[in-house]
C-alpha cells in the first residue's frame, strides 16, 4: 500500500542499507542483537541486500493489508452497531405513536 510502494521508490544500495538500518533499530531488539544485525547488514553484497529488501518491502505490504483489512472490519461493525441502535429507535418511537394515538 502507502509505505511498501514508497520503499520501492528507493533503488541504491545505500538508501536501503539506512531503511534496513533504521527498521532494525526501531524493533526495539537486544542491543546484543541488535548489533549483530547491524554487523551482517554491513557484510551484506548487492545481490543478498537487493533480495532481504524486497522481502521485508512485501513484509510491509502484508502489514499494510492486513491494516487495512482491520480498519475495514472495524468499521463494519461500527455500522452495523449505529444501524442496530437506529432501527430500535424506531421501533420505540413506532410503539410511543401507536401508544399516543390510542390515548
Amino acid at each position: 500500500m502507502f509505505l511498501g510502494s514508497l520503499l520501492k521508490k528507493f533503488s541504491k544500495n545505500n538508501e536501503k542499507r539506512q531503511i534496513i538500518h533504521e527498521v532494525i533499530y526501531r524493533l526495539s531488539l537486544d542491543k546484543k542483537q541488535e548489533q549483530l544485525y547491524f554487523e551482517s547488514l554491513d557484510i551484506l553484497d548487492d545481490e543478498y541486500l537487493d533480495v532481504f529488501y524486497k522481502k521485508l518491502t512485501a513484509l510491509v505490504d502484508i502489514l499494510e493489508e492486513k491494516d487495512v483489512m482491520n480498519f475495514q472490519e472495524q468499521q463494519t461493525i461500527k455500522i452495523r452497531e449505529i444501524q442496530k441502535k437506529e432501527e430500535t429507535e424506531r421501533v420505540c418511537n413506532t410503539d410511543f405513536n401507536i401508544l399516543f394515538d390510542n390515548i
